[in-house]
């Protein structure tokens, strides 16, 4: 049997509860195991014995009781916890920005096509940012560059090795691991690998979190 990424659905909106469900059964390997109608909702259903883990929680950003920058919080404190990517209708930075460092792994406008949407989900399940090109680039253009002089940032990435340097300049374009492993004719096994290694050697806590910092460094140093 294929394998499927479970999907919670959090949104005070029924419409896009529904409507997002209709999306997902467009995919085979994506399945919706519940919805909610705010963040409190969406931890009641995660923490039900009875419900399958969940991969993917798609959060809104604006819910009564619980919202999402709160959700993603409760998430963050727990062990095995599922991703999470922002939905919103509000394209703004300060949303981008408050969802993303809060440790999001993606953002994806309400107005997005199905096909994108479907596509951010696979994504975040395998390791990818589930952010597009052009959210990364505003994201890295919203953090003050930092002092060339006083970052170790791009030294760090002076002294990688090849494969890891070339796994880096991949992973700070958005791409998933599987993309990266296509591209660079790597194992995706050894593209996962040595994610991890450089997400501990930059001492951050996320992929997207490293993206931003070596993007961040080369944009204060006047490269690509």
């Amino acid at each position: 049997m294929a394998e499927h990424i479970r999907v919670l659905i959090a949104d005070d909106d029924w419409t896009i509860r529904d409507g997002y469900t209709a999306y997902f059964s467009l995919a085979d390997d994506i399945e919706v195991i519940g919805t909610a109608g705010n963040g409190r909702e969406a931890l009641e259903l995660i923490d039900d014995p009875t419900t399958d883990n969940v991969d993917i929680v798609l959060s809104d950003i604006h819910m009564p009781e619980l919202d999402g920058p709160g959700l993603l919080a409760e998430l963050r404190r727990r062990i095995d916890a599922p991703a999470t990517i922002a939905i919103t209708a509000l394209d703004t930075d300060e949303s981008l920005v408050q969802m993303i460092t809060g440790g999001a792994v993606g953002y994806v406008l309400k107005s997005a096509p199905p096909a994108q949407l479907i596509d951010a989900v696979r994504d975040g399940y395998h390791g990818g940012t589930a952010l597009s090109p052009e959210c990364l680039s505003r994201l890295v253009a919203y953090v003050p560059p930092v002092s060339p002089s006083s970052s170790p940032v791009l030294r760090q990435v002076e002294a990688l090795g090849p494969t890891e340097r070339a796994i880096l300049d991949e992973l700070c374009t958005g791409k998933s691991n599987a993309e990266i492993a296509e591209v660079t004719f790597f194992a995706e096994s050894t593209v996962k690998k040595v994610v991890s290694r450089l997400i501990r050697r930059f001492e951050v806590d996320s992929r997207l979190r490293l993206a931003t910092e070596v993007l961040n460094a080369r944009r204060a140093n006047g490269r690509n």
